[in-house]
C-alpha cells in the first residue's frame, strides 16, 4: 500500500515502531512499574507528569530537527562550533557508552541473574555476558542506513508479542489494591521530575540522525522527509505513551508487596509471581530485546554524531566500536552503581537540551542569539546541578545551598534553571540578534 506522495505504508509503520523500540529501551521497560509501585493511588497525576517530560519533550525533539532543518551537531553548531563539541559530544557521550548504553545491558544481566537465582555481583560473568551482547549490538548498527529495517525486521515484532504478554497477564491477576504513594511530593511533580530519568529528548537528537539516514534510503527526501520524519515520530511516541501508562498501572498493581524492591528486580519479582519461571524466561526475552534495541539506536547516533563533528576524520564504524567496547567496560559494574555514579549528569544535559529544542520548535531556523543564549545558560546551570550532585553522593553538607536552591521558581518540578534560561535568551537577543537587525536596517 502506498500513501499519496508514494511512501510505503508499511515502511512508514515499520519506522514508527522501530521508533517505540529504540525509546523504549529497557529502562522504559523497567521504570514504569517502579513509578506505578511508588505512586500507587497517585498513578493517574503521575502518569500525565511523565508523559510531559518522557514523550511530549521528546517528540518535540523531532520537530525541532525538521524545523531546525539539520542534525543534532547542526543545531548545536548554529550556536558556536566549540561549545556544540562540548555540549553536544558530552550529552552523546552520556546517552552512548558513559550511562545509557552501558545501562541497558546491565539492567538485562540483572533481571537473567534474578530469574536463574545468580549472584549478579560477579564481574567477570557481567563481563562476559556484555561483550556477547555487544559483538550482536554492532551486527545491527554497522551500516547506519540499515539500523532502521533491521530492528523493524528482526527485533520489534518479538518485543512487541512478549512486551503485550507481560501486561496483558499482569492487568488481568492484580496481585493487590492500589495504595498510597510512597513519595512526598506531589504525583504530577514525582512524575514530572521522574520523566527526566527516561533521557528520551537528547535521544530524539541523537536518534533523528539514524531515522533522517533511513528514509532517505527509502527515497523520503525533501519537504516529503520532514513531513514523514514527524508521522514516524508520532507514532513511535504514541505507543512509548501507551506502555508507559500501562506498566505504571501493573506497578501500582502490586500495593506494598514488593516495596523494597525497583527496577529490574522489581519487575522479575513481579513476574516470577504471575507466571513462574516460563514468565521468567519470557520476560528476559523481552527485556534483552527491548534493550537491544535501544542500544543499537543510541550507539548507532553516537557513532554517526561524532562521524559528523569530526568532519570525518573519526569514521563511522571506528567510533562504534570504541562506543561498544566502552559500554561493555562499565556494564560490568552493575546497574544500580550506573545509576548511582551518573545520576547527576542528567541534570547537566537535559535542561540545554530542552532549550535548544524549545528554541527550534518555536522560532525555526532564524535567532540564533536567543537560542544560544538559551541553551549556552541552560548549559552553565546545568553544570552547577551537577555539581550538587556529585557533592552530595561525597557526602558534603550542602544544607545552605540547597535552602537556597529551592527558593528558586520550578525548583519543584527540577524546572529551576528555566528563570535563567529566559534571562540568556533575552542576553543573547540584544548581544546578537539586536545587533544583527540593526545592521541590516542600518545597511538598507
Amino acid at each position: 500500500m502506498q500513501s499519496k506522495n508514494g511512501a510505503s505504508l508499511w515502511i512508514i509503520i515499520m519506522f514508527g515502531v522501530a521508533v517505540f523500540s529504540m525509546h523504549f529501551g529497557a529502562s522504559c521497560m523497567l521504570w514504569p512499574v517502579t513509578w506505578g509501585q511508588q505512586s500507587g493511588s497517585s498513578v493517574i497525576p503521575a502518569a500525565l507528569g511523565i508523559i510531559i517530560t518522557a514523550i511530549i519533550f521528546p517528540f518535540l525533539g523531532y520537530l525541532a530537527i525538521v524545523r531546525g532543518e539539520g542534525s543534532f551537531y547542526a543545531l548545536a553548531s548554529r550556536i558556536n562550533k566549540k561549545f556544540a563539541f562540548i555540549f553536544g559530544g558530552l550529552t552523546v557521550a552520556v546517552l552512548g557508552p558513559l550511562f545509557v548504553i552501558p545501562r541497558m545491558s546491565a539492567a538485562s544481566w540483572e533481571a537473567i541473574c534474578k530469574i536463574g537465582n545468580w549472584n549478579s555481583d560477579q564481574m567477570l560473568p557481567a563481563l562476559i555476558f556484555a561483550i556477547v551482547y555487544y559483538l550482536i549490538t554492532y551486527w545491527f548498527l554497522f551500516k547506519l542506513d540499515e539500523v532502521l529495517p533491521k530492528i523493524g525486521k528482526y527485533l520489534v515484532p518479538v518485543l512487541v508479542v512478549t512486551i503485550i504478554a507481560v501486561v496483558a497477564k499482569s492487568l488481568l491477576s492484580p496481585m493487590s489494591e492500589w495504595m498510597p504513594k510512597l513519595y512526598p511530593e506531589s504525583g504530577f511533580a514525582y512524575g514530572f521530575i521522574n520523566g527526566y530519568q527516561t533521557m528520551d529528548l537528547p535521544a530524539a537528537l541523537i536518534y533523528g540522525v539514524i531515522i533522517i539516514a533511513d528514509l532517505k534510503a527509502n527515497k523520503m527526501e525533501g519537504r516529503k522527509l520532514s513531513k514523514y520524519l514527524l508521522i514516524v515520530g508520532a507514532i513511535g511516541f504514541g505507543l512509548l505513551a501507551m506502555s508507559h501508562v500501562l506498566q505504571m498501572f501493573v506497578g501500582a498493581s502490586t500495593g506494598y508487596l514488593f516495596k523494597d524492591v525497583t527496577y529490574a528486580k522489581l519487575y522479575a519479582t513481579i513476574i516470577l509471581k504471575l507466571w513462574g519461571v516460563v514468565g521468567g524466561t519470557v520476560f528476559n526475552i523481552a527485556l534483552f530485546l527491548a534493550a537491544l534495541t535501544s542500544a543499537v539506536g543510541l550507539a548507532a547516533g553516537t557513532a554517526a554524531y561524532f562521524e559528523e563533528a569530526s568532519e570525518k576524520k573519526w569514521s563511522y564504524k571506528s567510533v562504534a566500536v570504541i562506543t561498544l567496547v566502552i559500554s561493555a567496560l562499565i556494564s560490568s559494574f552493575g546497574l544500580t552503581t550506573i545509576i548511582k555514579l551518573t545520576a547527576p549528569i542528567l541534570s547537566l544535559v537535559y535542561p540545554p537540551c530542552i532549550a535548544l529544542v524549545l528554541g527550534y520548535v518555536i522560532l525555526g531556523n532564524k535567532r540564533y542569539g536567543i537560542i544560544g543564549g538559551a541553551t549556552i545558560v541552560a548549559f552553565a546551570w546545568g553544570c552547577l546541578d551537577c555539581l550538587i550532585g556529585y557533592l552530595e553522593l561525597a557526602k558534603v553538607d550542602l544544607t545552605g545551598m540547597k535552602a537556597l536552591y529551592t527558593l528558586m521558581p520550578g525548583a519543584d518540578f527540577g524546572l529551576a534553571w528555566l528563570i535563567p534560561t529566559i534571562i540568556g535568551a533575552v542576553i543573547g537577543y540584544y548581544l546578537k540578534d539586536r545587533k544583527d537587525e540593526l545592521a541590516v536596517a542600518n545597511a538598507s
